[in-house]
């Protein structure tokens, strides 16, 4: 038996798409794809090769291999693990937030190990989160960035907090999920979305320090 079916789900998560949506792309009912991935039936070669020229995924890959999260979003395009420029053990593993995770992210603050990883090259010791962009996330009114692109947020610890001051930063706890800028003042940190809406941070805590490292958007 062939991975399309596991490869046809994990293709539809990553894109934020409902089984309804992913079907009205080639012409196939809800049913269809159900089918496909709880493997009661196999797509036809002509939908395969749908399938896999949409997504820009090789048809041999679609087939038989059980796709990387990198792979999905066609990364492995631009940073190959074998790439003698970049190295293999300079690809950091870093947890994803994916689109469909976002709708109940504050649930993964203590769960990052189950997250699906994707390795990017990033030339830091320090802790990463990414996330897949999405409109719907709150951010502050200057912030930029394109639907789908992947934003990394660093970990930043006590010694590094004098960089904080008018960077963006996650705010990512059980109770809050937002883009923000920090603000600075003496001995206090806050990040702020609006000028309604902000979150003071306690200088002791660790781990509530997230900083816009970079990101990654594809032209």
């Amino acid at each position: 038996m062939s991975n399309v079916g596991n490869n046809i789900k994990k293709l539809r998560k990553v894109k934020g798409l409902s089984q309804q949506a992913f079907g009205d792309v080639f012409n196939l009912t809800r049913g269809n794809i159900s089918s496909y991935e709880e493997l009661r039936a196999e797509p036809k070669i002509e939908i395969v090769l749908k399938i896999a020229n949409y997504f820009g995924i090789p048809v041999q890959h679609l087939i038989e291999k059980n796709l990387s999260v990198n792979e999905i979003l066609n990364f492995n395009d631009y940073f190959q693990p074998d790439t003698p420029a970049i190295g293999e053990k300079r690809l950091a593993q870093v947890p994803l937030l994916e689109r469909e995770a976002l709708l109940d992210a504050c649930t993964y603050v203590s769960k990052l190990n189950e997250l699906p990883v994707i390795e990017f090259p990033l030339q830091s010791r320090s802790r990463f989160i990414a996330m897949e962009y999405m409109d719907a996330i709150p951010v502050p009114g200057d912030f930029t960035a394109t639907a789908q692109s992947i934003l990394f947020f660093e970990e930043i610890d006590i010694e590094s907090l004098h960089t904080l001051n008018n960077a963006f930063g996650l705010c990512f706890s059980a109770e809050e999920f937002f883009i923000g800028k920090y603000s600075m003042a003496e001995t206090e940190i806050s990040l702020v979305l609006n000028a309604w809406k902000k979150v003071d941070f306690i200088l002791a805590e660790k781990g509530n320090f997230w900083k816009l490292y970079g990101k990654f958007e594809r032209i």
